[in-house]
């Protein structure tokens, strides 16, 4: 008998879906699909369902902090939120993924290189109050495409508080 072993951000089949293993509390598993629809089961129901298998290959890399965001302080959802328009203006030229409009100048992946550009979202940052160097937008951007708006969240304020300080 092959033992394996289910954790988050595997992939499962179960009740003619495919789902991956966003959340496991207690007894409890929170499932995502593909479509973004989500489910909740207790996992011995899971393992005793006919259907339940687990799918081979890797896990995705990955997976979506399941309501995490809306439990952060407001400041530090609105900086995410505020990276991500600034991630997508360097990228794209549009700081948001409507993409109306022409972009600005400075921005415009057909006139300026992606150096340009990141030097220019720096210079900007910099002169608005943040502390961003060239390098700094490069490092974000990489987090972006690795882990989502959820990689633009300060890690300070994701990090769990122990109950006796």
């Amino acid at each position: 008998m092959t033992q394996v072993v289910v954790g988050v951000g595997a992939r499962l089949r179960y009740d003619g879906r495919v789902w991956t293993l966003a959340v496991l509390e207690g007894a409890r598993a929170t499932l995502v699909s593909d479509e973004g629809a989500s489910a909740v089961v207790l996992l011995p129901y899971l393992f005793a369902d006919p259907s339940f298998e687990v799918e081979g290959g890797p896990a995705p890399a990955r997976v979506p902090p399941f309501g995490l965001l809306e439990a952060l302080p407001v400041d530090v959802r609105e900086r995410a939120l505020a990276w991500q328009r600034h991630v997508r203006e360097v990228e794209t030229g549009f700081p948001d993924a409507v993409g109306q409009g022409a972009p600005r100048e400075q921005f415009d992946p057909a006139t300026r290189s992606l150096v340009q550009r990141e030097r220019a979202k720096a210079e900007e940052l910099t002169a608005a109050g943040w502390a961003a160097s060239a390098a700094t937008v490069r490092r974000m951007r990489a987090r972006y495409r690795s882990e989502g708006l959820w990689g633009l969240v300060d890690g300070r304020a994701a990090r769990e508080r122990s109950a006796v300080g």
